[in-house]
């Protein structure tokens, strides 16, 4: 480390890879586990009853919650010579991956309430480890990158690895084809497994900020002193709109790409590719606008701009004036949709860090694990309602065969610009705003 504070760049490295890994893993998960269980029409049977399994991803959700905070309150006061935060990186990645090879493999060939049963336990199992090691992840940023400018640097640069691994799991479809979607899982499991733990092992935590037995909070009183904060308040409120929408978008691309644009599901890829590439060129502009503007003023015009773009998958079909063929329109929302949110994207983790920084000032120790239960919390409840939404919501029409056509997909769009808006209406009260620039 250097007289600054900051780390050195194999650190920085070995923290965005992880990354890599569990996006890849994401991204495959969040864009065709609803398509497998729930195909459109002419691609496959169902294999779980909708609405049943949209009342049974949000009940799974709601457990996820529930562990959430005491993983957090057990992850900043554990004491070990490996740290606060590796040990349980270490134990919770493999069963994270086996777990998500599992789910891709019902028991039952046709619609079934044991494969309802068995995604469900499944799902829940997958969810408890990742909990352990994305709350744990999550929680070192602060430590590892002590300044603000640092922060915001190595938030771009884990920003630009889960663009990578977006265009890895965009290549799903591709192998779906292939291979079946069983030996997809596998084969993205066994080549994500190394990226989890090679970086564990070079990460380092500093030993002096563990909390000494002697100074341990209560767990009630843990979570009532997160709540009084009030930056993590308004930040919470808006990352919890702004990650609903972010669970729906990746559930509807393989949609948009079959049913609204008329193609198949391997050319699903080119509105991943053609979005992720987008988003790369925009990492290096978000930070000097932040740099320049400061974080709330790009933060709140990337909401803003996502809401009006989102919308705008409603008017996308041979309608439109100029006769602009539709997967031209598909693809030219997706990118559209990508540049508007890549504020978010890159600035939400450094406004994260920020808030811990903050509770320290207010309760002198540092509670980065509670912060990151209660935002994995909201992840679970969140990310649980808008899952269990999309099933309910592709009733209105999922299919070209439906009466009203693919209505339910064009109606996430909306829905997702709607909610949008509503983050945008509640950070405009963050209460760090002024004079938290980068240099801030």
């Amino acid at each position: 480390m250097t007289n600054d504070g900051t780390t050195h760049l194999k650190t920085d490295l070995a923290y965005v890879l992880v990354a890599l890994g569990s996006t890849t893993i994401w991204s495959v998960l969040s864009g065709w586990l609803l398509y497998f269980y729930l195909p459109p029409a002419g691609e496959g049977v169902p294999l779980v009853p909708a609405v049943l399994f949209s009342i049974a991803l949000f009940a799974n959700r709601i457990i996820d919650a529930v562990i959430d905070p005491p993983i957090g309150y057990l992850s900043d006061h554990t004491r070990s010579r490996w740290g606060r935060r590796r040990p349980f990186m270490l134990a919770a990645a493999l069963p994270m991956l086996v777990c998500f090879v599992l789910l891709w493999t019902p028991p039952v060939p046709g619609e079934s309430i044991w494969n309802l049963i068995y995604v469900v336990v499944v799902l829940e199992l997958y969810n408890v480890a990742y909990s352990f090691l994305h709350i744990s992840y999550e929680a070192l940023l602060p430590e590892l990158a002590p300044t603000d400018q640092h922060r915001v640097r190595i938030s771009a640069w884990s920003a630009g690895f889960q663009i990578i691994a977006m265009i890895l799991g965009s290549l799903a479809g591709v192998f779906i084809e292939m291979w079946g979607y069983a030996r997809m899982a596998l084969v993205y499991a066994v080549a994500m497994l190394p990226f989890f733990y090679g970086p564990i092992l070079v990460l380092r935590e500093r030993s002096e900020r563990q909390i000494a037995p002697a100074q341990r909070q209560g767990f009630w009183q843990s979570l009532v002193l997160t709540w009084r904060n009030p930056a993590f308040r308004v930040y919470t409120i808006t990352w919890a709109l702004y990650w609903a929408t972010m669970t729906l978008v990746p559930i509807m691309i393989p949609f948009v790409a079959t049913e609204i644009c008329h193609l198949t599901k391997s050319d699903a890829v080119y509105f991943y590719m053609a979005s992720v590439l987008a988003s790369l060129v925009c990492y290096p502009l978000i930070t000097w606008l932040a740099n320049r503007l400061g974080k709330w003023i790009v933060y709140t015009g990337s909401l803003l701009a996502s809401a009006v773009v989102l919308s705008m998958l409603f008017v996308v079909g041979p309608g439109l004036p100029g006769g602009v063929p539709v997967a031209v329109q598909g693809i030219a929302w997706a990118v559209l949709g990508a540049i508007a949110v890549s504020g978010a994207v890159v600035l939400s983790p450094a406004l994260a860090a920020e808030i811990t920084d903050y509770d320290e000032r207010l309760t002198g120790q540092r509670r980065e694990g509670s912060y990151y239960a209660a935002w994995g919390l909201l992840d679970n409840v969140v990310s649980g309602a808008a899952s269990a939404l999309v099933p309910l919501l592709l009733l209105l029409g999922r299919s070209q065969s439906d009466p009203q056509g693919p209505l339910g997909v064009r109606m996430i769009g909306v829905v997702g610009g709607a909610l949008m808006l509503a983050a945008f209406v509640v950070f405009w009260r963050y209460p760090l705003r002024r004079g938290q620039g980068i240099g801030g």
